[in-house]
């Protein structure tokens, strides 16, 4: 990246924190273990005569629809361990450990973007979440850990634990985690949401003999059931059947339209140069193009900032949001800040309001059977490294002028493989869009119920279908917008089974759903703009379906609130000419909305059969009502200083008071000046908004500050400062010294700024005085330079000096203070 100095600082704090974690974990070997809960040896059995029990809730089974059974490669991140040997393999985690190492069913990295499985992203609930069991084959009678932290920084005063006894050979453990948190800095389970969950599983291994341990699967549960610690299964005595997992296919975060496809005509495809046309790479060469994506290698000049320069045209980042990538490279995982480190990539890019460049954060990467897709949505929280220059303007409500992806920041020349980049919008659907979802532990007799909503996930929701069958392969359900307003909808399935158990998923992304094209109303959102009172919204709308005039419904698309509803029915002749509709089909209204930041829409209502129509949208940010204005000019007057400005209040037509201050002097005049760049400005508020204030003050520097008053007593906001010497010193010139023959013509002009009075002026000739003249003629000119002092300003006189001479003219303060030196000529 450009800036790979802050780059270095932020792989050092990672570095850091992983060692002081490292260090007071080597202590646990200290503490005596004071939790310990063994499982009998449950076996699966064959036998089917069993009574049967529902799955307990289980962490990963719940937030990741995936239980930890170590099925499959996302089970574990193996980067995120500390281990002499770990992999995932035939169902087992298996691990080669000495005293002290761990592993992470929850990881979390600090300073870097949250994806994925990230514990910062999707953090633990530790009141529903009490317990954690395992099936764990180690050989050693020693002691285990739990570990768990509170803060991304994994450091030891925002950490707890427990210890456990080990038992040789495969036994399953059963571990209370709300007891007493005896480890690092006693941090209890249920003090907070939980980022971070280790396991070590053996503090008293010696440090320098490995041993062998495996984990056949692993359950943070909540204890709801007399077995709720087992994984679904049959047992001797028993059979836990699992709760449904379910998973929502449709609406997803591939369905949104490409920035690329929209730009370009069609996806970038890093398989084939071609698919790429219009990339630029830096500091790094192409070796060439596969299946697995474009291979390049970190190169000279800036080895560790390669970059991928995108072709792009201005884009909204409030539409294209969601980031996703594909991304490997040769060799380990290491954050170091050297040969082999380095594994993060970000996203840089320019927006509107600024020139610097917009420095994401980090977003770490993974090495071998760890990487894959990563997802980031790019509206949720900050994306902007905090520690990069300012102005960080973010993601959010931002034009993206310019776009660049840092894919690998080793110092070293690395080898990796871009296999796809997306940014992409939410999926859209007009009228109508199949919801399909499946149930990753189907059995026969599931049914669903899905549900959507306007609001957030875990607000309430409308149902659309109630106690759907659910096929094994999965199914689908129809949503129609209907009725209901366009806008975007999120969508949750619950899934039931047979033997009552039910679990819910939300879909990834929500989708945006606008009403069937057709003969619907047509129109335009013309204006959207604050007024006195609120904003103002005007357009038109009509039906082809009829003359009359037809309603329109305003919206505000950032709540999905109902903000106003007004007729159609003003003269709008330029529509009438266009279109051939009728006379009356403006709309002009005024609504209230609170302070921040809304998107204004307005459909038109549909007479007859058919949708109502999406007219418009166009966002606005609502201040907080305090007045606005600006400090244009400060310029000395006699015995002081002028300021002049604009102010205007935008709730009240009526002219804004404004507090002037030079210093600890101050005075209040009233902003109704003639300022027509104002009016046209901020049309609707009139043109009367300009101010000017006198303050008288003697020599000095001052802060002259203006303030304006609001009407309803909110709060008066500094409009502005400047900084203003006022010299005490005469100003003049010597203009001309014009010899006849044994005299001299002088000419010039003076005066003294504490004074609009004429002031003296003191001749010498050689060095001795030859006169004092006052400075009293008329000079228009000089009336023209200083408004306020008058055009009494000018001198002449006429002296006697030998040929030669040096003629010098003086300003005399009228305050006894220093004088000034107007000019000298040599007649």
């Amino acid at each position: 990246m450009t800036n790979s100095r802050t780059g270095e600082a932020r792989r050092r704090v990672r570095i850091r924190t992983v060692a002081v974690t490292t260090g007071w974990a080597l202590l646990l070997g200290f503490l005596v273990p004071v939790v310990s809960t063994f499982v009998p040896d449950a076996v699966p059995s064959a036998d089917a005569a069993v009574p049967v029990e529902v799955e307990a809730p289980d962490f990963a089974s719940e937030v990741h629809q995936d239980p930890w059974d170590y099925s499959n490669a996302a089970d574990q991140n193996t980067d995120a361990a500390r281990a002499q040997s770990i992999s995932v393999s035939g169902g087992k985690l298996s691990l080669g450990v000495r005293g002290g190492d761990w592993f992470t069913p929850v990881p979390s990295v600090s300073g870097a973007v949250s994806y994925g499985r990230d514990g910062t992203a999707e953090s633990i609930d530790t009141s529903r979440y009490t317990r954690l069991s395992f099936r764990m084959d180690q050989p050693s009678s020693g002691t285990g850990a739990i570990v768990w932290f509170n803060c991304g920084e994994q450091a030891e005063q925002c950490g707890g634990g427990i210890t456990f006894p080990l038992r040789p050979g495969n036994q399953v453990y059963d571990l209370a985690l709300d007891k007493t948190s005896i480890v690092a800095g006693k941090v209890p389970w249920t003090s907070s949401r939980m980022v971070n969950l280790r396991v070590v599983p053996s503090v008293t291994q010696s440090l320098t003999q490995t041993m062998s341990v495996s984990v056949d699967w692993m359950r943070l549960y909540s204890p709801t059931t007399a077995h709720a610690a087992f994984p679904p299964g049959v047992y001797d005595t028993y059979s836990v059947e699992a709760l449904p997992r379910p998973v929502v296919d449709s609406p997803s975060i591939a369905e949104g339209r490409d920035l690329a496809a929209d730009q370009r005509g069609s996806s970038y495809d890093f398989t084939r140069a071609s698919g790429t046309s219009g990339i630029r790479v830096l500091n790094a060469q192409v070796t060439g193009y596969g299946t697995s994506g474009m291979t390049a290698v970190n190169a000279p000049p800036v080895v560790n900032d390669p970059e991928v320069v995108f072709p792009v045209t201005p884009f909204s980042g409030d539409k294209y949001h969601h980031l996703s990538f594909e991304l490997e490279y040769d060799g380990p995982f290491s954050l170091a800040d050297s040969v082999g480190g380095g594994k993060v990539a970000r996203l840089i890019w320019i927006a509107n309001g600024a020139s610097n460049f917009q420095e994401g954060e980090d977003i770490v990467t993974y090495s071998g059977a760890n990487a894959r897709r990563i997802d980031i949505d790019l509206s949720k929280g900050d994306p902007v490294d905090p520690t990069s220059s300012a102005p960080r303007l973010g993601w959010s409500g931002r034009t993206v002028e310019f776009l660049r992806f840092d894919p690998n920041e080793d110092r070293g020349r690395n080898t990796w493989r871009l296999k796809s980049f997306a940014l992409r919008a939410d999926p859209t659907a007009q009228g109508s869009t199949q919801v399909r979802f499946h149930d990753d532990a189907w059995v026969p007799g599931t049914v669903a119920d899905v549900k959507v909503g306007r609001g957030a996930p875990g607000t309430p929701f409308e149902t659309i279908a109630t106690n759907v069958p659910v096929a094994q392969g999965g199914s689908a359900v129809t949503f129609a917008l209907d009725q209901r307003a366009p806008g975007s909808y999120n969508v949750e399935v619950v899934l039931r089974h047979p033997s009552g158990g039910g679990a819910l998923a939300f879909a990834k992304t929500p989708i945006v759903m606008t009403p069937t094209p057709g003969n619907d109303p047509k129109g335009a959102l013309d204006t959207v703009r604050r007024v006195p009172g609120g904003v103002e919204v005007a357009g038109w709308a009509r039906d082809a379906d009829t003359q009359d005039s037809i309603d329109v419904h305003l919206y505000d698309s950032t709540t999905g609130r109902a903000i106003g509803v007004t007729k159609a029915d003003g003269a709008r002749p330029d529509v009438r000419a266009a279109t051939g509709a009728q006379l009356g089909t403006g709309f002009r209204t005024t609504v209230a909305l609170s302070p921040g930041r809304h998107s204004v829409c307005a459909y038109g209502i549909n007479v007859r059969g058919g949708q109502n129509a999406l007219i418009g949208c166009q966002d606005i940010v609502m201040d907080d009502g305090l007045p606005v204005g600006s400090v244009d000019s400060v310029v000395r007057t006699p015995g002081g200083l002028s300021a002049s400005g604009w102010a205007l209040d935008r709730d009240t037509l009526d002219p804004v008071g404004v507090h002037v201050y030079a210093g600890a002097a101050g005075t209040q005049v009233v902003a109704d000046g003639t300022r027509s760049d104002v009016g046209r400005a901020y049309p609707g508020y009139g043109s009367a908004r300009g101010w000017t204030a006198t303050v008288a003050r003697p020599a000095g520097t001052y802060q002259v500050c203006a303030y304006g008053i609001d009407d309803a007593g909110k709060g008066s906001p500094n409009l502005g400062c400047r900084s203003y010497t006022l010299d005490p010193r005469p100003v003049g010139s010597f203009d001309s010294a014009v010899r006849q023959g044994a005299t001299v013509d002088l000419r010039g002009w003076a005066l003294d700024p504490d004074t609009a009075d004429s002031v003296d002026v003191a001749v010498y000739v050689d060095g001795r005085g030859a006169g004092v003249v006052r400075a009293g003629a008329t000079r228009g000119d000089i009336a023209r330079a200083y408004p306020g002092w008058g055009a009494a300003h000018g001198f002449s006189t006429t002296i006697t000096a030998a040929p030669g001479s040096t003629v010098c003219t003086y300003g005399i303060d009228s305050s006894k203070g220093e004088n000034t030196t107007l000019g000298c000529r040599v007649v």
